[in-house]
Protein backbone atom coordinates (compact mmCIF):
# COMPACT_ATOMS: atom_id res chain seq x y z
CA UNK A 1 0.00 0.00 0.00
CA UNK A 2 1.89 2.91 -1.37
CA UNK A 3 -0.88 5.53 -1.50
CA UNK A 4 -2.49 7.41 1.35
CA UNK A 5 -6.03 8.67 0.84
CA UNK A 6 -7.30 11.65 2.78
CA UNK A 7 -10.74 11.04 4.27
CA UNK A 8 -12.19 13.55 1.80
CA UNK A 9 -10.92 11.27 -0.96
CA UNK A 10 -12.64 8.24 0.61
CA UNK A 11 -16.09 9.68 1.34
CA UNK A 12 -16.96 9.88 -2.41
CA UNK A 13 -16.68 6.09 -2.57
CA UNK A 14 -19.74 5.82 -0.36
CA UNK A 15 -21.94 8.78 -1.28
CA UNK A 16 -22.32 10.56 -4.60
CA UNK A 17 -20.10 13.62 -4.70
CA UNK A 18 -18.42 15.72 -7.36
CA UNK A 19 -15.24 13.61 -7.09
CA UNK A 20 -16.92 10.19 -7.07
CA UNK A 21 -16.42 9.42 -10.78
CA UNK A 22 -12.78 10.55 -10.99
CA UNK A 23 -11.98 8.78 -7.72
CA UNK A 24 -13.48 5.50 -8.89
CA UNK A 25 -11.67 5.82 -12.22
CA UNK A 26 -8.42 6.53 -10.37
CA UNK A 27 -8.88 3.50 -8.10
CA UNK A 28 -9.36 1.31 -11.17
CA UNK A 29 -5.79 2.24 -12.19
CA UNK A 30 -4.44 1.13 -8.79
CA UNK A 31 -4.34 -2.50 -7.83
CA UNK A 32 -4.08 -2.05 -4.08
CA UNK A 33 -6.38 -1.65 -1.10
CA UNK A 34 -6.90 1.66 0.67
CA UNK A 35 -5.14 1.90 4.04
CA UNK A 36 -7.34 3.18 6.84
CA UNK A 37 -6.30 4.44 10.27
CA UNK A 38 -8.59 4.70 13.26
CA UNK A 39 -8.54 8.44 12.61
CA UNK A 40 -9.77 7.88 9.04
CA UNK A 41 -12.54 5.63 10.26
CA UNK A 42 -13.72 8.17 12.84
CA UNK A 43 -13.67 10.98 10.26
CA UNK A 44 -15.33 8.86 7.58
CA UNK A 45 -18.19 7.66 9.78
CA UNK A 46 -18.69 11.11 11.28
CA UNK A 47 -18.67 12.75 7.82
CA UNK A 48 -21.55 10.49 6.84
CA UNK A 49 -23.47 11.41 10.00
CA UNK A 50 -22.84 15.10 9.29
CA UNK A 51 -24.28 14.63 5.81
CA UNK A 52 -27.51 13.42 7.43
CA UNK A 53 -27.50 16.40 9.81
CA UNK A 54 -26.98 18.82 6.90
CA UNK A 55 -29.71 17.17 4.86
CA UNK A 56 -27.26 16.06 2.15
CA UNK A 57 -28.26 12.39 2.49
CA UNK A 58 -31.03 10.52 4.28
CA UNK A 59 -30.39 8.26 7.26
CA UNK A 60 -30.96 5.14 5.14
CA UNK A 61 -28.16 6.20 2.77
CA UNK A 62 -25.87 6.75 5.76
CA UNK A 63 -26.66 3.28 7.11
CA UNK A 64 -26.02 1.74 3.69
CA UNK A 65 -22.68 3.57 3.42
CA UNK A 66 -21.64 2.46 6.92
CA UNK A 67 -22.50 -1.14 6.02
CA UNK A 68 -20.47 -0.83 2.80
CA UNK A 69 -17.48 0.41 4.80
CA UNK A 70 -17.73 -2.61 7.10
CA UNK A 71 -17.99 -4.86 4.06
CA UNK A 72 -14.93 -3.27 2.47
CA UNK A 73 -12.95 -3.75 5.66
CA UNK A 74 -14.10 -7.38 5.68
CA UNK A 75 -13.15 -8.04 2.06
CA UNK A 76 -9.84 -6.16 2.16
CA UNK A 77 -10.72 -3.18 -0.05
CA UNK A 78 -10.05 -1.07 3.07
CA UNK A 79 -7.23 -2.24 5.33
CA UNK A 80 -7.14 -0.94 8.88
CA UNK A 81 -3.56 -0.08 9.88
CA UNK A 82 -2.24 1.07 13.24
CA UNK A 83 -0.64 4.45 13.76
CA UNK A 84 1.82 5.51 16.44
CA UNK A 85 -0.17 8.49 17.71
CA UNK A 86 2.58 10.05 19.79
CA UNK A 87 4.92 10.05 16.79
CA UNK A 88 2.14 11.14 14.39
CA UNK A 89 1.19 14.13 16.52
CA UNK A 90 4.82 15.19 16.89
CA UNK A 91 5.38 14.86 13.14
CA UNK A 92 2.19 16.86 12.48
CA UNK A 93 3.47 19.57 14.81
CA UNK A 94 6.78 19.70 12.92
CA UNK A 95 5.05 19.87 9.54
CA UNK A 96 2.77 22.61 10.86
CA UNK A 97 5.79 24.64 11.97
CA UNK A 98 7.01 24.66 8.38
CA UNK A 99 3.82 25.00 6.35
CA UNK A 100 0.82 26.34 8.24
CA UNK A 101 1.71 30.05 8.25
CA UNK A 102 2.22 29.81 4.49
CA UNK A 103 -0.62 27.44 3.52
CA UNK A 104 -3.28 27.64 6.22
CA UNK A 105 -3.13 23.88 6.72
CA UNK A 106 -5.48 22.68 9.46
CA UNK A 107 -4.47 20.41 12.32
CA UNK A 108 -6.46 17.40 11.13
CA UNK A 109 -4.92 17.74 7.66
CA UNK A 110 -1.44 17.80 9.18
CA UNK A 111 -2.24 14.58 11.04
CA UNK A 112 -3.16 12.86 7.77
CA UNK A 113 0.13 13.89 6.19
CA UNK A 114 2.05 12.77 9.29
CA UNK A 115 0.41 9.32 9.20
CA UNK A 116 1.19 8.99 5.49
CA UNK A 117 4.85 9.72 6.26
CA UNK A 118 4.83 7.30 9.20
CA UNK A 119 3.41 4.53 7.03
CA UNK A 120 6.07 5.12 4.38
CA UNK A 121 3.58 6.08 1.70
CA UNK A 122 5.03 7.82 -1.32
CA UNK A 123 1.74 9.05 -2.78
CA UNK A 124 -0.94 11.25 -1.18
CA UNK A 125 -4.45 11.47 -2.66
CA UNK A 126 -6.66 14.39 -1.68
CA UNK A 127 -8.86 17.21 -2.94
CA UNK A 128 -7.55 19.79 -0.47
CA UNK A 129 -5.04 22.44 -1.57
CA UNK A 130 -3.59 22.87 1.93
CA UNK A 131 -3.01 19.15 2.31
CA UNK A 132 -1.46 18.99 -1.14
CA UNK A 133 1.06 21.64 -0.07
CA UNK A 134 1.80 19.89 3.23
CA UNK A 135 2.22 16.51 1.53
CA UNK A 136 4.56 18.01 -1.08
CA UNK A 137 6.61 19.60 1.71
CA UNK A 138 7.22 16.08 3.02
CA UNK A 139 8.38 14.81 -0.36
CA UNK A 140 5.20 12.91 -1.15
CA UNK A 141 3.95 12.75 -4.71
CA UNK A 142 0.39 14.04 -4.78
CA UNK A 143 -2.76 13.28 -6.70
CA UNK A 144 -5.33 16.06 -6.70
CA UNK A 145 -8.42 13.97 -7.33
CA UNK A 146 -10.30 17.11 -8.47
CA UNK A 147 -8.00 17.41 -11.46
CA UNK A 148 -7.12 13.78 -12.13
CA UNK A 149 -7.76 12.55 -15.64
CA UNK A 150 -7.32 8.96 -16.74
CA UNK A 151 -4.26 8.37 -18.89
CA UNK A 152 -5.09 8.28 -22.60
CA UNK A 153 -5.60 4.84 -23.98
CA UNK A 154 -2.99 3.91 -26.49
CA UNK A 155 -4.15 2.63 -29.82
CA UNK A 156 -1.82 0.45 -31.79
CA UNK A 157 0.00 2.21 -34.60
CA UNK A 158 0.04 1.08 -38.22
CA UNK A 159 1.52 -2.32 -38.76
CA UNK A 160 0.74 -3.49 -35.23
CA UNK A 161 -1.14 -6.75 -35.02
CA UNK A 162 -4.26 -6.61 -32.87
CA UNK A 163 -5.46 -9.75 -31.19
Amino acid sequence: MNAYYDTGAIVPLYVAEVFSAPLNAYLETRAEPIPLSGFHRLELENALRLKVFRGEIVAAAQMTALAQIEGHIGNGRLVVRPANWIAALEKARQIGERVTARTGCRTLDLIHVAIAVQWGCSLFVTADDRQLAAARSEGLRVVDIRRWKPPPTRTPGPGVVRE
